[in-house]
């Protein structure tokens, strides 16, 4: 498995941390490049490749994705205005499971796509749309659990099921046009084989839809689930023998001039950004040893609110003295709670107050995903770099009004 990270000088993690201080969360647009051309290299003719912003929200990465050919998959007003604000091609999708009235309208204003999820829904979306034709996507649940790392099925909150999707397909209601179907498996498919199976589960029931109401669908989303590492080293499965498969696989859809859409957000941009931090204090405790970092479940929220608040395969390289003796350390973040613990159990070479450390893999999932308010700490800096070169700097800043993404 090739890395798809871009080489660079073993100076330039401590230059930006001298520079800008630490927690430092470091993302690189070349990297987005590579895995954006990575990803896209494997789905079949016909496809487009849309982000899922709520991986990574900050908008010169979400440009840099969109330059590189992707769409946008939505699920807030906030996350659409970051999209449109820097959108260069590419549709966007708005999802989730709750949208009220005014969402709906501002979303199909702007030229989204809206995905609706319910007969609640869509009657919303039909009596604020007023009198013009209503173009949706029907988001159908999966019927059941596949071996994922987050489901969608199950009875979850997303999408119709199949059976009152049938129906409106067969009886649309007036003045709506189904331009085709969304089902999303979930997340973090663990290998091409689960892939494979997964979006050929979807064109099945985008086929049985189909048939079932005399419709072509102009559009099939078929999802993501494309697996990658969080906050630790290591790399995605080789995607390259999907293309082939998913070419055969999805041939009846393509056949009949149907585009099809994948998501992706972790595994386009987890790659691409590093998390920097400075060891504060070293406590030897008994058999085990406490090494105490400034970036804590404020920085790297691991996803909270899954309730993966503690997260013990977080790992962390010493890049002040990389070839030191190795320990086994718990790693704990300032936060005055005990559930500010980054990772149990681990291997560090020797750490020492003032070492700096590093997360890979922390592209996705960290600011936006982490306890930012809590205790009222000071946010990270988000550097947007070009390899070695520095493009921008951000700051995730937060208070009484929204979450909002500011230029520093």
């Amino acid at each position: 498995m090739p890395d798809h990270r871009v080489a660079v000088t073993t100076a330039l993690p401590q230059r930006l941390a001298a520079d800008y201080g630490t927690p430092l969360l470091v993302h690189d647009t070349a990297v987005l490049r590579q895995r954006a051309a990575v990803l896209q290299a494997a789905l079949p003719q016909r496809s487009r490749l849309l982000y899922s912003l709520k991986a990574n929200p900050l908008p010169p990465v979400v440009a840099a994705l969109q330059a590189a050919g992707c769409g946008s998959e939505v699920s807030s007003p906030a996350e659409l205005s970051i999209a449109l604000a820097s959108r260069s091609t590419g549709p966007v999708c708005y999802t989730g499971p709750g949208k009220s009235a005014d969402e709906i309208v501002a979303a199909l204003q702007a030229g989204a796509l809206v995905c609706c999820e319910s007969l609640t829904e869509l009657a919303r979306a039909r009596a604020a749309w007023g009198s013009d034709e209503l173009p949706v996507l029907l988001r159908v649940q999966p019927a059941s659990r596949p071996p994922v790392g987050l489901s969608m099925a199950d009875g979850r909150q997303f999408g119709l099921t199949e059976d009152e999707a049938t129906e409106l397909c067969r009886q649309p209601p007036p003045a709506v046009r189904i331009l085709g179907f969304h089902c999303y498996l979930g997340s973090q498919l663990p290998d091409c084989a689960a892939l494979l199976s997964g979006f050929g589960y979807v064109a099945e029931l985008v086929g049985r839809l189909s048939a079932a109401g005399g419709i072509r669908p102009r559009i099939a989303n078929l999802g993501g689930g494309f697996p990658w590492p969080y906050a630790t080293p290591g790399d995605g499965p080789e995607l390259g023998p999907l293309r082939g498969e998913l070419d055969r696989l999805l041939r009846p859809l393509i056949e009949q001039g149907t585009e099809l859409w994948f998501e992706s957000g972790r595994s386009l941009v987890s790659a691409a950004g590093r998390l920097l931090t400075t060891v504060l204090d070293v406590k030897p405790r008994g058999d085990r040893t406490l090494v105490v970092v400034d970036a804590g479940i404020h920085i790297l929220g691991g996803m909270s609110g899954l309730g993966r608040v503690l997260r013990p395969s977080t790992g962390f390289r010493n890049l002040t003295r990389p070839d030191g003796p190795v320990r086994t350390v718990d790693v704990v973040g300032p936060l005055c709670t005990p559930l500010d613990r980054l990772s149990g159990n681990t291997t560090l070479a020797e750490p020492r107050v003032g070492d700096l450390l590093c997360v890979d893999n922390a592209g996705g999932y960290a600011s936006t995903a982490a306890l930012t308010a809590f205790l009222s700490r000071p946010p990270a800096i988000e550097l947007v770099t070009d390899g070695e070169q520095v493009q921008q700097a951000w700051t995730l800043r937060t208070g009484h009004a929204p979450v909002s993404l500011v230029e520093r």
